[in-house]
């Protein structure tokens, strides 16, 4: 197996109760969003929220809500060697240029999925982009990461 991007001691930092990141998805030429946030945390797991979000930002759906174990959470990045790459890279996103890991993996259809986890954002990667015959399909990306203060400013 590759090394995963984080530690599961990583993640648990970072995904506090309060936190959450979105992120926006292009898929057929529509464009969808979503919210995670932190519900409740201990030291082995997490509650986590899930919202899809409408154009303005607004729940547009019923939120769902599920618990992860912080290894589970660290497990979503672990690939084979035999079908995957991992090199340094920059992660790009609305949030900005960012150094991190790069992942590929390759199905024996041409599928391929690259996805790119930056150093600084523990959890899903900043972006990742599934294509066909070398053609992208789907292309997803953080648009925001981290707490919102009392004061409505963001922290990392």
């Amino acid at each position: 197996m590759l090394p995963t991007p984080y530690t599961a001691e990583q993640i648990r930092e970072a995904w506090q109760p309060g936190f959450s990141v979105e992120m926006r998805t292009r898929e057929a030429g529509v464009d969808s969003s979503q919210r995670m946030t932190v519900l409740s945390a201990t030291a082995e797991a997490a509650t986590i929220r899930v919202e899809t979000l409408d154009a303005s930002g607004a729940p547009s759906a019923p939120a769902s809500e599920s618990s992860a174990k912080w290894s589970e959470l660290r497990e979503h990045a672990l690939f084979e060697a035999s079908r995957a790459t991992r090199e340094r890279a920059e992660c790009r996103s609305p949030l900005g240029a960012m150094p991190g890991w790069r992942y590929e993996t390759h199905a024996a259809n041409g599928d391929a999925l690259a996805m790119c986890f930056a150093d600084a954002t523990p959890g899903p990667p900043v972006e990742y982009e599934t294509t066909r015959a070398g053609k992208s399909v789907s292309r997803t990306e953080h648009t925001r990461y981290g707490r919102l203060t009392s004061s409505g400013a963001e922290t990392p």
